[in-house]
């Protein structure tokens, strides 16, 4: 995310979104009632019969309604217009869709921006200059691929080794070449600085020696690690390693499962409260260290309201993304926790 300005005065705040993890924290910050402006297309017809033509446009819209499409890579922002340029192409007072990819420059003019939404802005802007991470975790049988971004877990591909205990050993051998050789390929091909490799039994350190025995040049910088599977819970299990806690340090999903393991710690000893209820109760009553929070619920007005509550008191609010497994248990707790 690169923030280019922000006018304190008219709160309005001009936005470079710069991947996908940009647009999908957009999507949890831009919410009914804020008015973005962006270049955009409109078709214009000269008459009835006419199909008409795209014409380039720059709009200002209310903001009723924000959607993410995921297969597109793109922000959809569906609003009324309320003014625009060149004005013979834009109807005011029409509705319109700003479709928004990254790179794409937008100015989000809010009635308030809260301090803890200025935050994670520049905490994403920050963490756009740091290593993204990627674990690939692999057993005789498969591998499977994986990005750790700012919205969670991303599982990209699964690659089978087609082996077979029944194979001679010299075809086993040449098909465990072929199926290392595709992890390699794959792990070079992701968009990362680091990826570590992890997975039960010898698979994993197979692959290290096949690399330094081939003397194969690696571009990323690889870490080797132990977990109990090759699926999405060998990922999680990666994540909570030691071994690996330095380079996930300061990745948003680490934290979010330690914040809900704390979470969960502190219940047991009655000092953790949840729900709306329970939060504005310890909100009242004490001065809490710390808010956990889906961004499903951040445009709700009685999240907002005990969020804000939460703001002004001083409290860390930290948020989740509700569709990674961090997300999906707090949810079970009615999507906001309190320490």
């Amino acid at each position: 995310m690169r923030i280019i300005r922000f006018n304190q005065i008219s709160n309005a705040m001009k936005l470079e979104p710069e991947s996908f993890d940009d647009l999908y924290l957009l999507a949890t910050i831009i919410s009914a009632g804020d008015v973005v402006e962006a270049k955009s297309y409109r078709r214009f017809k000269a008459s009835e019969t006419d199909v008409g033509e795209q014409k380039e446009i720059f709009v200002g819209i209310a903001l009723d309604k924000v959607e993410i499409d995921r297969s597109a890579g793109r922000l959809r922002l569906i609003g009324i217009i309320r003014h625009g340029r060149p004005s013979e192409f834009v109807s005011v007072g029409s509705y319109h869709t700003i479709n928004v990819a990254a790179g794409d420059v937008i100015d989000v003019i809010k009635p308030a921006w809260k301090d803890y939404i200025v935050k994670r802005l520049k905490q994403a802007e920050i963490d756009a200059k740091r290593p993204r991470l990627g674990i690939i975790v692999l057993d005789d049988e498969k591998a499977l691929v994986s990005y750790i971004r700012g919205y969670g877990i991303d599982m990209t591909a699964e690659i089978y080794s087609h082996l077979s205990k029944r194979m001679k050993e010299k075809d086993y051998e040449k098909q465990r070449s072929t199926y290392f050789v595709e992890i390699i390929k794959t792990l070079e091909n992701m968009s990362v600085d680091i990826v570590i490799l992890a997975g039960p039994g010898f698979t994993k350190d197979d692959i290290k020696r096949y690399i330094t025995d081939n003397n194969v040049a690696v571009k990323k910088r690889l870490y080797y690690a132990a977990c109990s599977d090759a699926e999405r819970s060998g990922i999680r299990e990666v994540m909570r390693s030691a071994t690996v806690s330095s380079l996930l340090e300061s990745e948003h999903v680490r934290k979010e499962f330690e914040y809900l393991n704390t979470f969960m710690m502190k219940l047991r000893t009655l000092s953790a409260r949840y729900g709306l209820a329970g939060v504005a109760v310890a909100l009242s009553e004490t001065r809490p260290e710390r808010i956990l929070v889906n961004d499903s619920v951040l445009n709700v007005v009685e999240y907002r309201d005990v969020l804000d509550l939460a703001d002004r008191k001083g409290v860390k609010i930290e948020i989740f993304n509700s569709q990674d497994d961090a997300g999906t248990q707090l949810k079970n707790f009615g999507d906001i926790a309190v320490i």
